[in-house]
């Protein structure tokens, strides 16, 4: 049966129209429409059409197709036509009348499946194509071996045909990385000025989707080790029970006996085997070298693009032996010549450093360090003295003694509470007792009871402070 007898002979008339444009816009139109609704009927689809020609950015010619169709026609016939013409090629089903009467419009299954098609080529984004399908196809692997898998059922519907699906795509991926970049040359080939070389490097869209991937897979080092672990998948699933079960399922699905289904099975896992283990390395490696030759051709180009044309070492050369060979007054007078023919620029930039605020040096020295050979042992007793005397201990054991010998007069104990607590000084020597409690030479000791009191300064434990006993 020939491929395209299940579809009408007027199938792909629409794409030689003079409008194509618009009827493919219109076709997209109906397609988004038909995902709202559950059944699309005429009345919305020709409604559909009629919103999208008032506002639609290209010029309808006037054509015929099979009616006319073109500007000096409203949109209400034009969007009729449109619909009518549509139904003539096979894009729209024949005529059904639906529950409400009116006549159905549902867009056919190889209509949808065309328009979809287009996007996929044209349209879509081939920004890391190439490492998804090589992601896909480990998942696929990896998921057909998982406890209960759900691909196991059929496995060659399930497993082996989007393997070999994703395999074809890959390949094609790698095609269009190499066609990149032939027109990244050519492109660089036909550049004539600098300005040129600006705009290609900025705005090229395509320079930056074949670098953005080719990049991805050369610098992420995931796809070397996926390449490993689907070649292991590969014979793993080769030499397992799945195997059999997609000789059996292919037989039944072609009507094909044992011998014919084992033997195109194993065409089809010796071309898997053959990309990931050959021509995949073999690929990238001829991209890598294209890259390389880019890259030269590209600072060759940008040399003779810059130097109008001709080779400045060759000149300078030249120059410079015409200098070595004249006399030193005419060589002194030539080099004055030179230099009043070019104009040096000096270019400065401001960093960090220029505008942060410098530290002021410490003017506090008294307590820098003083190497001791410096100093004379009298001299060192003085200076210890003095830091003594300078900045004496506030909370010392004789500090906290004397404090609690003022408070405590002829009593045996005394709370918080009576404490008196009002200054931050006085809470501190509370604790300080705390912490010398039960020090030899400290006439004190600390008990320490339920709850917290609340003073003036903060909230204290509750303790008891007793002299202690002889």
């Amino acid at each position: 049966m020939s491929l395209l007898e299940p579809v009408s002979d007027k199938f792909f008339n629409p794409f030689c129209c003079k409008n194509r444009e618009i009827y493919l816009e219109c076709m997209d139109q109906l397609i988004e429409k038909s995902k709202e609704i559950p059944t699309l009927y005429e009345t919305d689809a020709r409604h559909c059409l009629i919103l999208y020609l008032q506002n639609c950015q290209y010029a309808l010619e006037t054509e015929d197709i099979g009616e006319e169709v073109g500007s000096g026609r409203s949109p209400q016939e034009n969007a009729s036509s449109i619909l009518r013409y549509f139904r003539r090629c096979g894009w729209i089903t024949p005529q059904e009348i639906g529950r409400s009467g009116d006549n159905i419009a549902s867009v056919s299954a190889y209509c949808r499946k065309l328009m979809d098609a287009i996007h996929k080529i044209f349209d879509r984004d081939v920004n890391g194509a190439i490492t998804n399908h090589i992601f896909s196809i480990y998942e696929i692997l990896k998921s057909s071996f998982e406890k209960d898998s759900v691909r196991a059922i059929r496995p060659y519907s399930n497993i082996l045909v989007p393997l070999v699906e994703n395999e074809c795509d890959l390949k094609n991926e790698l095609l269009v990385l190499k066609d990149s970049i032939r027109e990244i040359m050519r492109a660089v080939m036909r550049m004539s000025d600098a300005n040129s070389f600006g705009q290609f490097l900025i705005k090229d869209e395509l320079l930056n989707r074949f670098f953005n991937d080719y990049f991805f897979i050369k610098r992420s080092g995931l796809i070397p080790s996926y390449i490993s672990k689907i070649n292991y998948l590969l014979i793993k699933l080769r030499r397992s029970e799945l195997y059999g079960k997609m000789v059996k399922e292919y037989g039944k699905l072609k009507n094909a006996d044992e011998l014919q289904s084992r033997e195109l099975i194993d065409r089809q896992f010796g071309e898997l085997d053959s990309f990931i283990n050959l021509e995949y390395d073999q690929e990238i490696g001829y991209i890598d070298k294209k890259i390389n030759t880019y890259y030269n051709l590209y600072s060759i180009r940008v040399m003779m693009v810059l130097s109008g044309g001709g080779n400045l070492e060759h000149e300078l050369n030249r120059l410079l032996l015409v200098l070595k060979e004249l006399d030193v007054e005419e060589r002194e007078l030539a080099l004055k010549q030179i230099a009043g023919a070019h104009r040096l620029m000096s270019i400065g930039f401001i960093g960090r450093k220029s505008f942060q605020r410098r530290k002021k040096a410490n003017p506090n020295m008294n307590h820098a360090v003083i190497s001791p050979e410096e100093l004379s042992e009298e001299e060192r007793e003085r200076l210890t003295k003095e830091l003594l005397t300078e900045t004496p201990d506030q909370y010392c054991m004789d500090n906290v003694k004397n404090y609690f010998d003022r408070i405590m007069e002829d009593k045996r104990e005394v709370s918080v509470e009576d404490c008196l607590v009002h200054t931050r000084e006085d809470a501190m020597m509370i604790a300080a007792s705390i912490i010398y409690s039960g020090t030899e030479g400290f006439p004190y000791e600390v008990e320490f009871g339920e709850g917290m009191v609340q003073t003036d300064v903060a909230a204290i434990r509750q303790v008891r402070i007793r002299r202690r006993r002889s």
